[in-house]
């Protein structure tokens, strides 16, 4: 009776702690759903986002000259003459492309440069000529500046617009003049010619004998050396608008060139003989362009845009292998790409403009859709028109059905993957439902 009675309390107590596992795994299978009710838009797989193409018309039939993007990627602008009068044309679209404004420009008018949001723009006049021109009303006047030796016209000026810097006809050639007034008055500093000239008397330059990275807290009037790493092709690398970003194909600095670092993955050539000749990067570094140039050009062999959004871990082609002849302009943050092309069968110039699109913010507890919803274009990034979609290198598991990975412990979690959103299931005890045998 005795052992009986043992036997009997023994199974009431295993089927109380039975009930007592079961109730803790509900409990905690709601608590785990709960939170991912609240936390699921932060917890979806990221998919990097795609650059969308759409044709630029552009009205006239005008030689092509220059062309290019404001650095907040308000404004495109470009530069043409008139083929049989060898008037200069400047236009603007603050839409995308999709209307133009046109405006005289003075004789020979030459490097057009534009400050962040493109309301301060210059120009150089005629080669040799001793003046440069700038506007500050959209481009409907502009003001001559005669206050600079003639030889020195290769001309930069700061993203904010409040420092002009002018050197030798090749970029290189000493001295440096610098102006603080719009030009009125120039002095000179020291003897290297920047790269890029940035905000607050900072500026950048490549030079010296092997070439190193250069930095400027003064105006370029003293230089030091950003670090160590000799740049073999200067014409490959590429400055972010900030100067705190550097890429040259290959490798990349994210301290204004104090160290550098190879991309995690090479930039894709579709021919094994092609060959860099642009990059870009953006002010964060996240955001890559290559323009790729395959050596001998034909019809069917054209130059193409290679693109990363995530540092260079995954590239993606323009895709459509039309881009042509010609050159590529990014906006600072590389969200906007504005590309002028010349038809090899034509000769022709033709225009795109590819636009990164912005996902919605995440807010805790509300229903963002992230990167796998509807997303919005980036600042004035609204078109229309046809567009040529990117195709990218890697592949979505999206498509894939809903794989279990290995239980991190016996009793413990186990994580699913369903169309991107991560999903936790607790496994205790009487979690797992089985029937009784």
């Amino acid at each position: 009776m005795v052992s009986h009675r043992k036997i009997k309390n023994g199974g009431v107590t295993l089927i109380k702690n039975r009930k007592h596992v079961v109730c803790i795994g509900m409990l905690s299978l709601v608590f785990v759903l709960s939170a991912l009710a609240v936390l699921s838009p932060l917890v979806r797989a990221e998919e990097p986002p795609k650059y969308t193409w759409k044709d630029v018309t552009v009205p006239g039939d005008d030689e092509f000259r220059e062309a290019i993007i404001s650095p907040d990627g308000s404004k495109l602008f470009i530069l043409r003459e008139d083929a049989n009068t060898g008037d200069i044309k400047l236009l603007i679209s603050a839409d995308n492309g999709v209307s133009w404004n046109s405006f005289a420009m003075p004789d020979s008018a030459n490097r057009l440069l534009v400050n962040t949001d493109g309301s301060k723009m210059i120009v150089n006049g005629r080669h040799g000529e001793k003046s440069f021109y700038m506007s500050t009303d959209g481009g409907h006047n502009w003001v001559k500046s005669n206050n600079i030796d003639p030889s020195n016209n290769h001309l930069f000026m700061s993203p904010d617009g409040s420092t002009l810097a002018r050197c030798g006809d090749d970029g290189e050639t000493p001295p440096l003049y610098v102006s603080i007034d719009d030009g009125q008055t120039w002095t000179q500093k020291g003897n290297i010619c920047p790269e890029r000239v940035l905000d607050g008397g900072k500026m950048i330059a490549i030079d010296g004998t092997p070439s190193i990275v250069k930095r400027s807290d003064d105006y370029g009037l003293t230089w030091t050396d950003a670090g160590t790493r000799v740049i073999h092709d200067t014409t490959l690398m590429s400055i972010s608008t900030n100067g705190n970003s550097l890429f040259d194909g290959h490798k990349i600095s994210l301290d204004g060139g104090v160290s550098w670092s190879s991309i995690p993955a090479e930039v894709p050539m579709r021919g094994a003989d092609d060959y860099i000749v642009q990059t870009g990067i953006s002010d964060d570094g996240k955001r890559l362009l290559v323009y790729v140039r395959p050596v001998a050009m034909n019809a069917s062999n054209l130059p193409y845009i290679v693109m990363s959004v995530d540092g260079g871990k995954t590239w993606t082609s323009q895709g459509d292998n039309e881009a042509g002849f010609g050159s590529v302009y990014s906006s600072s943050s590389a969200s906007r790409i504005f590309a002028m092309f010349y038809d090899m069968t034509t000769g022709a110039a033709y225009y795109r403009l590819a636009t990164l699109p912005t996902p919605p913010p995440v807010t805790p507890g509300g229903t963002g859709a992230g990167t796998g919803g509807t997303a919005t274009s980036s600042t004035g990034s609204s078109s229309s028109g046809a567009s040529t979609a990117a195709t990218t290198t890697s592949s979505s598991a999206s498509s894939k059905k809903p794989e279990k990975s290995s239980n991190l412990a016996e009793t413990g979690n186990s994580i699913w993957l369903v169309s991107g959103l991560a999903i936790i299931a607790v496994v205790a005890g009487g979690l797992a439902l089985r029937k009784r045998p």
